[in-house]
Protein backbone atom coordinates (compact mmCIF):
# COMPACT_ATOMS: atom_id res chain seq x y z
CA UNK A 1 0.00 0.00 0.00
CA UNK A 2 1.67 3.26 -1.24
CA UNK A 3 0.43 7.04 -0.10
CA UNK A 4 -2.37 5.76 1.86
CA UNK A 5 -4.05 4.79 -1.63
CA UNK A 6 -5.59 1.14 -0.83
CA UNK A 7 -6.16 -1.19 -3.82
CA UNK A 8 -8.69 -3.25 -3.75
CA UNK A 9 -10.45 -5.70 -6.34
CA UNK A 10 -13.75 -7.53 -5.36
CA UNK A 11 -14.71 -10.62 -6.76
CA UNK A 12 -18.06 -11.78 -7.11
CA UNK A 13 -20.93 -8.50 -7.90
CA UNK A 14 -23.72 -10.10 -6.52
CA UNK A 15 -26.29 -8.26 -4.54
CA UNK A 16 -23.56 -7.87 -1.55
CA UNK A 17 -21.27 -6.76 -4.05
CA UNK A 18 -22.82 -4.51 -6.34
CA UNK A 19 -23.32 -2.64 -3.12
CA UNK A 20 -19.98 -2.53 -1.72
CA UNK A 21 -18.83 -1.53 -5.23
CA UNK A 22 -21.39 1.66 -5.65
CA UNK A 23 -21.08 2.68 -2.39
CA UNK A 24 -17.37 2.69 -2.31
CA UNK A 25 -17.42 4.84 -5.38
CA UNK A 26 -20.23 7.15 -4.22
CA UNK A 27 -18.56 7.62 -0.70
CA UNK A 28 -14.73 7.45 -1.64
CA UNK A 29 -14.60 11.04 -0.86
CA UNK A 30 -16.51 10.72 2.52
CA UNK A 31 -14.17 8.00 3.34
CA UNK A 32 -11.46 9.91 2.10
CA UNK A 33 -12.04 12.80 4.58
CA UNK A 34 -12.67 10.35 7.33
CA UNK A 35 -9.78 7.94 7.30
CA UNK A 36 -7.35 9.32 5.10
CA UNK A 37 -7.58 6.65 3.35
CA UNK A 38 -8.42 6.66 -0.80
CA UNK A 39 -9.76 3.32 -1.56
CA UNK A 40 -9.54 2.60 -5.62
CA UNK A 41 -11.29 -0.07 -6.86
CA UNK A 42 -8.77 -1.78 -9.61
CA UNK A 43 -11.00 -5.13 -11.05
CA UNK A 44 -14.47 -6.13 -10.35
CA UNK A 45 -14.44 -9.65 -11.11
CA UNK A 46 -17.70 -11.73 -12.44
CA UNK A 47 -18.65 -14.99 -14.36
CA UNK A 48 -21.52 -13.29 -15.51
CA UNK A 49 -20.17 -11.15 -18.51
CA UNK A 50 -23.50 -8.99 -18.42
CA UNK A 51 -22.03 -7.01 -15.82
CA UNK A 52 -19.11 -5.49 -17.39
CA UNK A 53 -21.81 -2.72 -19.06
CA UNK A 54 -22.26 -1.59 -14.84
CA UNK A 55 -18.62 -1.24 -14.84
CA UNK A 56 -16.80 -1.01 -18.04
CA UNK A 57 -13.30 0.07 -17.72
CA UNK A 58 -12.12 -2.35 -14.27
CA UNK A 59 -14.11 -5.75 -15.07
CA UNK A 60 -13.03 -8.94 -15.75
CA UNK A 61 -14.54 -12.42 -16.06
CA UNK A 62 -11.07 -14.16 -14.91
CA UNK A 63 -10.43 -14.57 -11.20
CA UNK A 64 -6.47 -14.96 -11.91
CA UNK A 65 -6.17 -11.17 -13.40
CA UNK A 66 -7.79 -10.10 -10.04
CA UNK A 67 -5.53 -11.90 -7.86
CA UNK A 68 -2.32 -11.12 -9.93
CA UNK A 69 -3.06 -7.34 -10.32
CA UNK A 70 -1.18 -4.90 -8.14
CA UNK A 71 -3.68 -4.90 -4.93
CA UNK A 72 -3.61 -4.58 -1.25
CA UNK A 73 -6.77 -6.18 -0.74
CA UNK A 74 -9.21 -8.68 -2.10
CA UNK A 75 -12.56 -8.98 -1.19
CA UNK A 76 -14.06 -12.41 -2.16
CA UNK A 77 -17.96 -12.16 -2.31
CA UNK A 78 -18.86 -15.34 -4.21
CA UNK A 79 -20.02 -17.91 -1.33
CA UNK A 80 -19.45 -21.74 -1.98
CA UNK A 81 -16.46 -23.39 -0.28
CA UNK A 82 -13.97 -24.52 -2.49
CA UNK A 83 -13.69 -21.85 -4.93
CA UNK A 84 -13.34 -19.43 -2.59
CA UNK A 85 -11.00 -21.08 -0.73
CA UNK A 86 -8.87 -21.19 -3.25
CA UNK A 87 -9.14 -17.33 -4.07
CA UNK A 88 -8.09 -16.58 -0.74
CA UNK A 89 -5.69 -18.93 -0.40
CA UNK A 90 -3.79 -18.24 -3.39
CA UNK A 91 -4.24 -14.25 -2.57
CA UNK A 92 -2.88 -14.79 1.00
CA UNK A 93 -0.09 -16.67 -1.15
CA UNK A 94 0.52 -13.80 -3.32
CA UNK A 95 0.82 -11.19 -0.35
CA UNK A 96 -2.81 -9.71 -0.47
CA UNK A 97 -4.99 -9.06 2.42
CA UNK A 98 -8.59 -10.80 2.57
CA UNK A 99 -12.17 -9.15 3.20
CA UNK A 100 -14.85 -12.00 2.82
CA UNK A 101 -18.72 -12.00 4.29
CA UNK A 102 -18.83 -16.28 3.60
CA UNK A 103 -19.51 -18.04 6.77
CA UNK A 104 -19.52 -21.48 5.32
CA UNK A 105 -15.94 -20.96 4.43
CA UNK A 106 -15.15 -19.63 7.40
CA UNK A 107 -16.60 -22.25 9.54
CA UNK A 108 -15.32 -24.98 7.86
CA UNK A 109 -11.63 -23.64 6.78
CA UNK A 110 -11.40 -20.34 9.32
CA UNK A 111 -8.16 -22.62 11.29
CA UNK A 112 -5.99 -22.80 7.86
CA UNK A 113 -6.89 -19.48 6.56
CA UNK A 114 -6.46 -17.49 9.69
CA UNK A 115 -2.73 -19.48 10.01
CA UNK A 116 -1.90 -18.62 6.48
CA UNK A 117 -2.70 -14.82 7.29
CA UNK A 118 -0.48 -15.60 10.63
CA UNK A 119 2.41 -16.48 8.39
CA UNK A 120 1.94 -13.73 5.85
CA UNK A 121 1.50 -11.08 8.24
CA UNK A 122 -1.35 -10.06 6.57
CA UNK A 123 -5.09 -9.30 7.49
CA UNK A 124 -8.47 -11.25 7.03
CA UNK A 125 -12.19 -9.46 7.65
CA UNK A 126 -14.93 -11.21 8.14
CA UNK A 127 -17.69 -9.27 10.12
CA UNK A 128 -20.06 -9.91 7.73
CA UNK A 129 -19.54 -13.41 8.14
CA UNK A 130 -22.17 -12.88 11.10
CA UNK A 131 -25.17 -11.12 11.94
CA UNK A 132 -25.37 -8.69 9.08
CA UNK A 133 -24.61 -5.21 9.82
CA UNK A 134 -24.61 -5.67 13.34
CA UNK A 135 -20.47 -5.23 14.65
CA UNK A 136 -20.45 -8.44 16.82
CA UNK A 137 -16.84 -9.67 15.45
CA UNK A 138 -15.49 -6.49 16.12
CA UNK A 139 -17.59 -6.23 19.67
CA UNK A 140 -15.91 -9.55 20.36
CA UNK A 141 -12.79 -9.11 19.56
CA UNK A 142 -12.28 -5.68 20.59
CA UNK A 143 -14.39 -4.15 23.09
CA UNK A 144 -14.85 -7.51 24.94
CA UNK A 145 -11.05 -8.56 25.08
CA UNK A 146 -10.72 -8.34 28.55
CA UNK A 147 -13.62 -10.21 29.39
CA UNK A 148 -14.38 -13.90 29.94
CA UNK A 149 -17.17 -14.69 28.19
CA UNK A 150 -19.69 -17.57 29.63
CA UNK A 151 -22.47 -17.54 27.48
CA UNK A 152 -23.77 -16.33 23.89
CA UNK A 153 -27.72 -16.52 23.14
CA UNK A 154 -27.91 -14.50 19.39
CA UNK A 155 -30.82 -14.67 16.59
CA UNK A 156 -28.22 -14.99 13.81
CA UNK A 157 -30.75 -16.00 10.67
CA UNK A 158 -33.08 -13.28 9.44
CA UNK A 159 -35.28 -15.26 7.35
CA UNK A 160 -35.93 -17.73 9.97
CA UNK A 161 -36.76 -15.02 12.60
CA UNK A 162 -39.06 -13.34 10.04
CA UNK A 163 -41.26 -16.67 9.83
CA UNK A 164 -41.31 -16.54 13.35
CA UNK A 165 -43.09 -13.35 14.04
CA UNK A 166 -45.72 -13.81 11.48
CA UNK A 167 -46.46 -16.80 12.61
CA UNK A 168 -46.78 -15.13 15.87
CA UNK A 169 -48.43 -12.07 15.00
CA UNK A 170 -50.64 -13.18 11.96
CA UNK A 171 -51.45 -17.10 13.00
CA UNK A 172 -49.74 -18.33 9.51
CA UNK A 173 -48.30 -21.93 9.00
CA UNK A 174 -44.61 -21.94 8.29
CA UNK A 175 -45.28 -22.41 4.23
CA UNK A 176 -47.58 -18.89 4.49
CA UNK A 177 -44.83 -16.75 6.39
CA UNK A 178 -41.88 -18.26 3.91
CA UNK A 179 -43.97 -17.60 1.14
CA UNK A 180 -44.37 -14.42 2.36
CA UNK A 181 -40.73 -13.90 3.24
CA UNK A 182 -39.39 -14.82 -0.50
CA UNK A 183 -41.96 -12.55 -2.00
CA UNK A 184 -40.24 -9.54 0.21
CA UNK A 185 -36.79 -10.67 -0.22
CA UNK A 186 -35.95 -12.23 3.26
CA UNK A 187 -35.51 -15.80 1.72
CA UNK A 188 -33.95 -17.37 -1.02
CA UNK A 189 -35.90 -20.19 -3.34
CA UNK A 190 -33.85 -22.43 -1.28
CA UNK A 191 -34.47 -22.15 1.88
CA UNK A 192 -32.91 -25.64 3.34
CA UNK A 193 -29.93 -23.74 4.78
CA UNK A 194 -32.25 -21.32 6.55
CA UNK A 195 -34.93 -23.25 7.80
CA UNK A 196 -32.95 -26.20 9.21
CA UNK A 197 -30.93 -24.39 11.11
CA UNK A 198 -27.77 -24.61 9.20
CA UNK A 199 -26.89 -20.79 8.38
CA UNK A 200 -27.04 -20.72 11.70
CA UNK A 201 -24.47 -23.07 13.06
CA UNK A 202 -22.22 -21.46 10.48
CA UNK A 203 -22.04 -18.49 12.34
CA UNK A 204 -21.98 -19.96 15.46
CA UNK A 205 -18.68 -21.97 14.50
CA UNK A 206 -17.38 -18.79 13.80
CA UNK A 207 -18.49 -16.54 17.46
CA UNK A 208 -17.03 -19.81 19.40
CA UNK A 209 -13.94 -19.21 17.88
CA UNK A 210 -13.81 -15.81 18.66
CA UNK A 211 -15.27 -15.59 21.92
CA UNK A 212 -13.81 -19.19 23.26
CA UNK A 213 -11.06 -19.81 21.65
CA UNK A 214 -12.28 -22.61 20.45
CA UNK A 215 -12.87 -24.06 16.48
CA UNK A 216 -15.84 -26.41 16.52
CA UNK A 217 -16.87 -27.44 12.90
CA UNK A 218 -20.13 -26.48 12.42
CA UNK A 219 -20.84 -30.17 10.94
CA UNK A 220 -20.11 -30.76 15.18
CA UNK A 221 -22.66 -28.44 16.44
CA UNK A 222 -26.38 -30.30 17.32
CA UNK A 223 -28.46 -28.41 14.98
CA UNK A 224 -32.29 -28.35 14.77
CA UNK A 225 -34.21 -26.12 12.37
CA UNK A 226 -38.09 -25.22 12.70
CA UNK A 227 -39.48 -26.95 9.85
CA UNK A 228 -41.68 -29.11 12.73
CA UNK A 229 -43.11 -25.98 14.49
CA UNK A 230 -47.03 -25.31 14.20
CA UNK A 231 -48.89 -22.47 15.25
CA UNK A 232 -50.39 -24.81 17.46
CA UNK A 233 -47.23 -24.52 19.03
CA UNK A 234 -46.87 -21.17 18.96
CA UNK A 235 -50.08 -20.36 20.58
CA UNK A 236 -49.39 -22.70 23.36
CA UNK A 237 -46.11 -21.79 24.27
CA UNK A 238 -47.56 -18.10 24.59
CA UNK A 239 -50.19 -19.35 27.01
CA UNK A 240 -46.94 -20.60 29.17
CA UNK A 241 -45.55 -17.51 28.81
CA UNK A 242 -43.30 -17.92 26.66
CA UNK A 243 -41.88 -16.83 22.72
CA UNK A 244 -40.00 -19.26 20.11
CA UNK A 245 -36.91 -18.47 18.72
CA UNK A 246 -34.40 -20.03 16.50
CA UNK A 247 -31.19 -19.36 18.67
CA UNK A 248 -27.55 -19.95 18.31
CA UNK A 249 -26.58 -21.70 22.03
CA UNK A 250 -23.18 -21.07 23.33
CA UNK A 251 -21.77 -21.66 27.47
CA UNK A 252 -18.48 -22.89 28.74
CA UNK A 253 -18.19 -23.68 32.13
CA UNK A 254 -14.66 -24.63 32.93
CA UNK A 255 -13.30 -26.69 30.30
CA UNK A 256 -16.89 -27.81 28.96
CA UNK A 257 -18.37 -26.06 25.73
CA UNK A 258 -22.21 -26.22 24.85
CA UNK A 259 -22.64 -24.96 21.43
CA UNK A 260 -26.46 -26.30 19.89
CA UNK A 261 -28.81 -24.52 17.64
CA UNK A 262 -32.31 -25.25 17.92
CA UNK A 263 -35.84 -23.34 18.32
CA UNK A 264 -36.10 -22.24 22.10
CA UNK A 265 -38.67 -21.04 23.99
CA UNK A 266 -38.01 -17.65 25.81
CA UNK A 267 -39.50 -15.79 28.46
CA UNK A 268 -41.69 -13.33 26.52
CA UNK A 269 -40.07 -10.61 28.87
CA UNK A 270 -36.55 -11.75 27.81
CA UNK A 271 -34.62 -9.04 25.59
CA UNK A 272 -34.39 -11.68 22.98
CA UNK A 273 -38.06 -12.53 22.53
CA UNK A 274 -38.38 -8.64 21.45
CA UNK A 275 -36.62 -9.20 18.18
CA UNK A 276 -39.24 -9.44 15.25
CA UNK A 277 -38.99 -9.85 11.68
CA UNK A 278 -35.22 -9.96 9.94
CA UNK A 279 -33.35 -8.64 12.53
CA UNK A 280 -30.33 -10.25 14.04
CA UNK A 281 -29.67 -9.97 17.73
CA UNK A 282 -26.64 -11.06 19.98
CA UNK A 283 -26.91 -11.51 23.98
CA UNK A 284 -23.23 -11.79 25.36
CA UNK A 285 -22.72 -12.45 28.92
CA UNK A 286 -19.25 -11.12 30.39
CA UNK A 287 -17.74 -11.16 33.70
CA UNK A 288 -16.37 -7.64 33.30
CA UNK A 289 -19.22 -6.45 30.67
CA UNK A 290 -22.15 -8.18 32.48
CA UNK A 291 -25.08 -8.75 29.99
CA UNK A 292 -25.31 -6.56 26.75
CA UNK A 293 -27.13 -7.35 23.61
CA UNK A 294 -26.38 -6.08 20.33
CA UNK A 295 -29.12 -5.70 17.57
CA UNK A 296 -29.67 -4.78 14.30
CA UNK A 297 -30.31 -6.14 10.52
CA UNK A 298 -29.32 -9.39 9.53
CA UNK A 299 -30.44 -9.58 6.52
CA UNK A 300 -29.95 -8.21 2.72
CA UNK A 301 -27.47 -6.85 0.83
CA UNK A 302 -27.11 -3.01 1.93
CA UNK A 303 -26.80 -4.42 5.65
CA UNK A 304 -23.98 -7.24 4.73
CA UNK A 305 -22.39 -4.74 2.65
CA UNK A 306 -21.98 -2.29 5.48
CA UNK A 307 -20.04 -5.06 7.35
CA UNK A 308 -17.81 -5.59 4.41
CA UNK A 309 -17.15 -2.06 3.94
CA UNK A 310 -16.02 -1.67 7.32
CA UNK A 311 -13.91 -4.20 7.24
CA UNK A 312 -12.50 -3.10 4.04
CA UNK A 313 -11.82 0.62 5.57
CA UNK A 314 -10.27 -1.52 8.69
CA UNK A 315 -8.13 -3.42 6.40
CA UNK A 316 -6.72 0.19 5.20
CA UNK A 317 -6.07 1.79 8.18
CA UNK A 318 -4.13 -0.96 9.44
CA UNK A 319 -2.00 -1.51 6.46
CA UNK A 320 -0.88 2.07 6.42
CA UNK A 321 0.17 2.02 10.02
CA UNK A 322 -3.02 3.71 11.73
CA UNK A 323 -3.61 0.80 14.00
CA UNK A 324 -0.71 -0.98 15.43
CA UNK A 325 -3.10 -4.22 16.82
CA UNK A 326 -3.70 -7.29 14.52
CA UNK A 327 -5.82 -9.41 16.12
CA UNK A 328 -7.41 -10.56 12.60
CA UNK A 329 -5.05 -13.31 11.99
CA UNK A 330 -4.28 -16.15 13.90
CA UNK A 331 -6.66 -16.76 16.67
CA UNK A 332 -5.83 -18.24 20.01
CA UNK A 333 -7.16 -21.82 20.49
CA UNK A 334 -7.29 -23.11 24.17
CA UNK A 335 -6.67 -26.77 23.35
CA UNK A 336 -7.99 -27.44 26.95
CA UNK A 337 -11.79 -26.58 25.88
CA UNK A 338 -13.88 -29.57 25.42
CA UNK A 339 -17.10 -29.95 23.52
CA UNK A 340 -20.14 -31.15 25.49
CA UNK A 341 -22.05 -34.05 23.68
CA UNK A 342 -25.39 -33.16 23.44
CA UNK A 343 -26.73 -36.10 25.17
CA UNK A 344 -25.47 -34.45 28.03
CA UNK A 345 -26.95 -30.83 28.18
CA UNK A 346 -29.31 -30.02 30.61
CA UNK A 347 -32.38 -27.92 30.15
CA UNK A 348 -36.26 -27.50 30.92
CA UNK A 349 -38.29 -28.76 27.83
CA UNK A 350 -41.83 -27.98 26.28
CA UNK A 351 -43.61 -31.49 24.61
CA UNK A 352 -46.52 -31.35 22.16
CA UNK A 353 -47.59 -35.21 22.41
CA UNK A 354 -50.72 -35.81 19.95
CA UNK A 355 -52.97 -39.05 21.88
CA UNK A 356 -56.32 -40.39 21.88
CA UNK A 357 -58.04 -38.90 24.11
CA UNK A 358 -58.64 -41.86 26.52
CA UNK A 359 -58.48 -42.73 30.22
CA UNK A 360 -54.84 -43.25 31.26
CA UNK A 361 -52.90 -41.62 28.93
CA UNK A 362 -51.65 -39.00 30.98
CA UNK A 363 -50.80 -41.31 33.49
CA UNK A 364 -48.96 -43.57 31.24
CA UNK A 365 -46.70 -40.49 29.57
CA UNK A 366 -45.87 -39.52 33.01
CA UNK A 367 -45.22 -42.63 34.59
CA UNK A 368 -42.65 -43.03 31.47
CA UNK A 369 -41.09 -39.66 32.40
CA UNK A 370 -40.74 -39.94 35.61
CA UNK A 371 -38.93 -43.40 35.32
CA UNK A 372 -36.49 -41.43 33.16
CA UNK A 373 -36.15 -38.78 35.79
CA UNK A 374 -38.11 -36.11 34.29
CA UNK A 375 -40.06 -33.77 36.28
CA UNK A 376 -43.17 -32.07 35.17
CA UNK A 377 -43.72 -28.80 35.53
CA UNK A 378 -47.23 -27.99 33.92
CA UNK A 379 -49.34 -29.62 31.56
CA UNK A 380 -52.49 -28.38 29.36
CA UNK A 381 -54.75 -30.51 27.44
CA UNK A 382 -56.64 -28.28 24.67
CA UNK A 383 -59.28 -30.38 23.29
CA UNK A 384 -61.85 -33.35 24.82
CA UNK A 385 -62.38 -36.10 21.98
CA UNK A 386 -62.50 -39.77 22.31
CA UNK A 387 -62.67 -39.70 19.02
CA UNK A 388 -59.68 -38.45 17.50
CA UNK A 389 -56.27 -37.30 18.27
CA UNK A 390 -55.54 -34.46 20.94
CA UNK A 391 -52.48 -32.27 21.71
CA UNK A 392 -50.81 -32.82 25.24
CA UNK A 393 -48.77 -29.98 26.27
CA UNK A 394 -46.05 -30.46 28.45
CA UNK A 395 -42.86 -28.14 30.36
CA UNK A 396 -40.60 -29.97 32.62
CA UNK A 397 -38.11 -28.83 34.73
CA UNK A 398 -34.39 -29.41 34.03
CA UNK A 399 -33.81 -32.45 32.84
CA UNK A 400 -30.52 -34.40 31.07
CA UNK A 401 -31.19 -34.69 26.93
CA UNK A 402 -30.86 -38.43 26.71
CA UNK A 403 -32.78 -39.37 28.86
CA UNK A 404 -35.84 -37.05 27.38
CA UNK A 405 -34.62 -38.74 24.37
CA UNK A 406 -34.72 -42.22 25.47
CA UNK A 407 -38.43 -41.31 27.27
CA UNK A 408 -39.87 -39.82 24.02
CA UNK A 409 -38.54 -42.50 22.06
CA UNK A 410 -40.79 -44.53 24.37
CA UNK A 411 -43.77 -42.88 24.42
CA UNK A 412 -43.94 -42.48 20.63
CA UNK A 413 -44.16 -46.38 20.44
CA UNK A 414 -47.02 -46.31 22.42
CA UNK A 415 -50.11 -47.22 20.58
CA UNK A 416 -52.12 -44.14 21.56
CA UNK A 417 -49.56 -41.49 19.88
CA UNK A 418 -50.61 -40.65 16.89
CA UNK A 419 -47.78 -37.97 15.70
CA UNK A 420 -44.11 -37.56 16.51
CA UNK A 421 -43.46 -35.73 19.98
CA UNK A 422 -42.53 -32.02 19.15
CA UNK A 423 -39.73 -31.33 21.35
CA UNK A 424 -38.55 -27.86 21.86
CA UNK A 425 -36.04 -26.63 24.66
CA UNK A 426 -36.26 -23.40 27.13
CA UNK A 427 -33.45 -20.97 27.81
CA UNK A 428 -34.31 -18.32 30.45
Amino acid sequence: MEKNNLRIGVIGCGTVGTHVIKSLSRNRHVLRKKTGIDISIIKVCDKDRRKKKAFPSVFTSKIDEVIEAPLDVIVELIGGIDSSYHIITKSLKSGRSVVTANKALIAEKGREIFRLAERKNLHVGFEASVAGAVPVIKTIRESYIGNNISRIMAILNGTTNYVLTRMFFDSMNLSQALRMAQKLGYAEANTELDIKGLDTAHKLSILSALAFNKFVSWKEISVEGIENIEPMDISFTAEFGYRIKLLAVAQKKGASLDLRVHPTLLPSRHLLSLVEGVYNAVYIEGDMAGKSLLYGEGAGGAAAASAVIADIVDTGMKLAGHNGSRTDAALYEDEKVVLIPMKDICTRYYFRFTALDKPGVLATISGILGHKGISIASVIQKEESPEKAVPILMLTHVAREESVRKAICQIDGLSFIKKPTVILRVEE
